[in-house]
C-alpha cells in the first residue's frame, strides 16, 4: 500500500488516483457537514460548487424530496433551507431527503478516481477502516488549510502504525503530513481555533462549530461517491476500533501498563488450623464445610436456584477467592473468641545430657 498526500487540490495527478482510495478533506466545513447530513438520514448529497447548479438539481426533484443547503462567506445562502454548519442539521429536517449542497470548498472530484470518500476528524474511525477494507493505495487530497493537512497526517500515522506485516510505502508528502500533525496531537481544537478559517468562524459566531469539528470519531458516517451523489457507506463493525483518544486499538498486541489482578486466599484452608468465619462463608456459597471431626458436608443448592434445563446453574466460587467488602476490615479475633484446640504430635523422648555443674 502506498500513501500519498496532496496539500493542494489542483496538484492532483490522474495516474495516481485512478486505482486508489481517494480521501477528500475540507474540515472547515464541507467534509464535516456532509457526513452529518447522511448521519441524520439524508438519502444522498449532491456536491455543487455553484448555487445555480444546486437549484437546478433541486428543481428536478419532486415536492418534498429535496432540500437546498449551502453557504457563502460562512452564512446561509438566501432562499436556501439549510446552512453549511454541521450543527444546523437534524433528523427531523433531513431524514429521507436528498440534499443539494453548494459550498465554496476548493475541492474537486477527480474524474479518474474510482472510489472517492470524504474524511474529517468526526468520522476518522470509519474513514480509517474504509481505507483498510479497500486494500488499495490511499491518496489524501486536502483543501489547502492547516487543519486539513493535520488530518491527513493523523490518518497516515494511524495507518502506518497498525498495518503490521502489510508492506507500506509513504510518499514524501505523507511524511510531511505526519510532521504537521505531530505538534498538534491531542490539541486539535486549538489548531482549529488558530487556523485562518477557524478565526473567521469565531468572528462570525460559529465557535461551537470548531469544538464539534475537533471531536475524533464522533459519528459513524463515510460519504462515498456513486453516480454523482455522495451516499452513506454501509460500514461493518470496525476490525480495528479506535479508543477514546482516537488511537487505533490492536487486540492482538497487549496494552502496556495494563495490570492483571490476581486473587490469592489470605489463609489456606487447613482443618488443623481453622479460621473463624470460614465455616459461615463456605456455607453461604454452598462449598464443603469442615466440621470438627474433619468430615466435609456440602450445602444443598435450593431448588429455586437450580438450572431449569435452559440455562446452566450459576457457578459456585470457593470462599477463599472472595473479594473483601470495602471499608474498614473487622478484627479477626475479638476478646470473646476462643481458639480451637490445635492438634499436637505426641512427644518424642530425647536424651538430654545433664548440665555441667557451675564451679
Amino acid at each position: 500500500m502506498k500513501i500519498t498526500v496532496y496539500f493542494d487540490a489542483k496538484a492532483v495527478k490522474p495516474t495516481v488516483v485512478q486505482n486508489a482510495t481517494v480521501v477528500l478533506v475540507d474540515v472547515l466545513r464541507a467534509t464535516t457537514t456532509i457526513p452529518m447530513f447522511l448521519y441524520h438520514g439524508a438519502t444522498g448529497v449532491a456536491f455543487c460548487h455553484d448555487p445555480g447548479a444546486a437549484k437546478k438539481h433541486f428543481d428536478k426533484l419532486k415536492r418534498g424530496e429535496g432540500i437546498l443547503a449551502g453557504e457563502r462567506d460562512w452564512e446561509k445562502i438566501p432562499g436556501f433551507q439549510q446552512s453549511g454548519s454541521p450543527l444546523d442539521s437534524s433528523r427531523e429536517k433531513l431524514k429521507d431527503r436528498l440534499i443539494c449542497f453548494s459550498t465554496q470548498s476548493p475541492l474537486r472530484i477527480p474524474a479518474e478516481a474510482k472510489y472517492v470518500i470524504l474524511g474529517s476528524f468526526i468520522n476518522l474511525g470509519d474513514v480509517y477502516d474504509s481505507c483498510l477494507r479497500g486494500n488499495r493505495d490511499v491518496v489524501i487530497v486536502c483543501a489547502g488549510n492547516p487543519e486539513d493537512s493535520a488530518f491527513a497526517g493523523m490518518l497516515v500515522d494511524y495507518l502506518q502504525s497498525t498495518l503490521g506485516s502489510t508492506p507500506i510505502i509513504l510518499a514524501e508528502s505523507a511524511k510531511d503530513a505526519i510532521a504537521i500533525y505531530k505538534p498538534w496531537q491531542g490539541r486539535i481544537v486549538e489548531l482549529l481555533k488558530e487556523s485562518p478559517d477557524g478565526k473567521e468562524l469565531i468572528r462570525k459566531g460559529f465557535a461551537k462549530d470548531l469544538d464539534f469539528s475537533a471531536k475524533i470519531s464522533r459519528v459513524s458516517s463515510v460519504p462515498f461517491l456513486k453516480d454523482q451523489l455522495f451516499l452513506k457507506e454501509d460500514t461493518p463493525k470496525p476490525k480495528r476500533p479506535l479508543d477514546a483518544d482516537g488511537k487505533p486499538k490492536t487486540s492482538s498486541v497487549p496494552q502496556k501498563g495494563k495490570s492483571i489482578k490476581v486473587t490469592v486466599p489470605l489463609f489456606p484452608k487447613n482443618p488443623e488450623h481453622p479460621v473463624p468465619g470460614m465455616e459461615k462463608a463456605a456455607a453461604k456459597k454452598g462449598a464443603p464445610v469442615e466440621d470438627k471431626k474433619g468430615d466435609s458436608k456440602k450445602k444443598e443448592v435450593p431448588s429455586s436456584k437450580k438450572g431449569d434445563g435452559k440455562t446452566p446453574p450459576p457457578a459456585v466460587k470457593p470462599p477463599a477467592k472472595q473479594k473483601k467488602a470495602p471499608g474498614k476490615p473487622a478484627p479477626m479475633f475479638s476478646k470473646k473468641t476462643i481458639a480451637s484446640p490445635v492438634f499436637h504430635a505426641p512427644p518424642v523422648a530425647v536424651a538430654v545430657k545433664p548440665a555441667a555443674k557451675k564451679k
